[in-house]
């Protein structure tokens, strides 16, 4: 009986929400000119937070990818990464050979 009521709660909950979108989408639909541009008006400044919010979204991915060929580059000039080049540290490099103080 609990899970019923559990459910039957669910399902009105999703009847709500449906009706509430019918009745703004009909109330859209009737709207006069001047609502019209009285909701206009009104949804400007969130058009331009929308805007802002992708736009420092984007800013901080390619700032952290500016962050990420910084830090590689660096760790390029100090020799910690892996090239394939003649400059590679053989005993680094190479699975085969030890390091020449172990034996």
């Amino acid at each position: 009986m609990d899970q019923a009521l559990v459910w039957l709660a669910v399902l009105v909950a999703i009847g709500f929400v449906f009706w509430a979108l019918v009745r703004d989408n009909d109330r859209r639909r009737r709207r006069t000119v001047e609502e019209w541009e009285n909701d206009l008006t009104a949804n400007q400044g969130k058009i331009n937070q929308f805007v802002r919010a992708g736009a420092l979204g984007l800013d901080a991915m390619l700032i952290d990818g500016k962050r990420q060929a910084i830090e590689y580059k660096q760790d390029e000039e100090r020799g910690t990464t892996k090239s394939g080049g003649k400059s590679d540290d053989v005993h680094r490099t190479a699975n085969e050979q030890q390091w020449p103080n172990e034996k």
